[in-house]
């Protein structure tokens, strides 16, 4: 739909903005000379200028929207004549704090339902919360606690809002990307560095708590670009709540790796996770052709707990221990020269079920073990990335001590913390508000 809409009025705009800083300022620089010049006075200076930009950016929103209320007897709506009824005061939350505006309420003769020009012009979320403060409330919930973040407008913004108004506009939004997803024209207008050569996939995944469940799997995914270097170029962070078969995080890992080999041609695809088998299971369905590797340090764990059932002795399982690690890292050969030396050192002692299961480990992923040629074609040998995402994406925000989620609110959380992380939030937000206002031709 296009809507045919004048430009804005905005006749006495700046002048109420400058007559409201210039009341409030005038005797608070008066004040200044009982004042010592040091550090102490200029911070109090500061925030007083910042507090008075910031009530004369609140006038001006308040009389830009006295102006561009309707101000007639009657209007046309739905096909009916409405008539005007009476002025109501209406309270709008900005980024500038809120605001309170006398606007006309009309109603039609024909029914009983009332409306509000101003309203119906603005569409604010739940007719109260603009969309630049619905962005600020959003894109802070991805790194902060609701209560954190009322605290922190509290001392620091102009914005004040509620427990309960924050919940709202998070719901809101969440509901809004529940429905309709991230859109795919995100990931299509992204350009992928012509200096990029590998592509990595990686799939990791940690526990949080549930409420009513209790802990449960998480689960986060990247796909990031390096150059020839093995510099990282950039990554794509994709975060779902517990699910059964870990259908929906293996959907959108898919069409993001699709995306970018739809862009690029690379040298290279890698797929890196540690030691799950439903991951390899997956990576060896999905991506059977690509190189797979098994996280070096999460290899170097094993060996060094071999290395301590091997070994009485601190201080030779510790040498062993060393020694094999970089025999494994350095050496053409190094995941067979590893399993023979443990295949020799659990020939001298008593059968232990444990060295039998971490053998097996090695041998089960001898193939992805190849850390010498990866090392010598600049390819990545560890999952820090998909490490850094589980704590950084996950951890940090939804395993904060006591923290219990809803599946819903979760993954609402998630996403916005994937769009900040993958620089892509302008892009999502741009996006959100194209489905909330049509084209508009002046």
């Amino acid at each position: 739909m296009i809507l045919y809409l004048s430009y804005m009025r905005i006749k006495n705009v700046s002048t109420r903005i400058l007559s409201t800083i210039q009341e409030r300022i005038a005797p608070q620089i008066s004040a200044l000379a009982n004042y010592p010049f040091d550090g102490l006075s200029i911070l109090n200076v500061e925030k007083q200028f910042l507090q008075n930009i910031g009530k004369g950016g609140a006038a001006g929103i308040t009389e830009l929207f006295i102006q561009n209320d309707e101000n007639k007897k009657t209007i046309i709506r739905y096909g009916q004549k409405h008539y005007f009824k009476f002025n109501s005061t209406g309270k709008y939350l900005t980024l500038l704090g809120e605001v309170q505006v006398k606007r006309c309420i009309y109603q039609s003769n024909k029914d009983n339902r009332s409306i509000c020009p101003l309203e119906e012009r603005l569409k604010f979320i739940n007719n109260y919360v603009s969309y630049a403060a619905a962005e600020y409330i959003c894109y802070s919930l991805a790194s902060m606690t609701i209560r954190e973040f009322v605290e922190h407008c509290r001392k620091w913004a102009f914005i004040k809002p509620s427990v309960t108004t924050v919940k709202k506009v998070l719901d809101y939004v969440g509901q809004f990307i529940e429905k309709n997803g991230i859109p795919d024209e995100i990931a299509k207008n992204e350009t992928v560095s012509m200096n990029a050569v590998t592509l990595v996939i990686s799939i990791d995944s940690t526990c949080i708590n549930i409420i009513d469940e209790g802990w449960k799997h998480s689960t986060a995914a990247t796909v990031s670009t390096y150059d020839a270097d093995g510099k990282r170029l950039d990554t794509v962070y994709i975060g779902c709540m517990p699910e059964k078969g870990k259908r929906k995080i293996k959907s959108l890992l898919e069409k993001e790796v699709a995306k970018k080999l739809s862009h690029h041609q690379f040298q290279y695809v890698v797929c890196i996770a540690d030691g799950a088998r439903e991951f390899w299971r997956y990576f060896n369905k999905k991506y059977s052709s690509a190189i797979h590797v098994i996280d070096f340090f999460h290899v170097s764990e094993h060996l060094a707990k071999l290395s301590n059932l091997l070994f009485s002795d601190k201080l030779f399982a510790n040498e062993w221990f060393k020694k094999y690690q970089s025999i494994l890292k350095n050496d053409p050969c190094g995941a067979a020269k590893v399993i023979r030396a443990v295949r020799y050192r659990r020939s001298l002692i008593k059968k232990n079920n444990e060295v039998e299961s971490e053998l097996k480990y090695l041998q089960y992923n001898k193939k992805r073990m190849d850390y010498y040629q990866l090392i010598q074609k600049h390819l990545p040998i560890g999952s820090g990335v998909i490490e850094a995402a589980c704590k950084n994406l996950i951890g940090a925000r939804l395993k904060k001590s006591g923290m219990r989620w809803t599946y819903q609110g979760g993954q609402t959380v998630l996403t916005l913390r994937s769009l900040v992380l993958s620089k892509r939030w302008d892009a999502f937000w741009n996006s959100f508000l194209k489905t909330h206002f049509p084209k508009i031709v002046t």
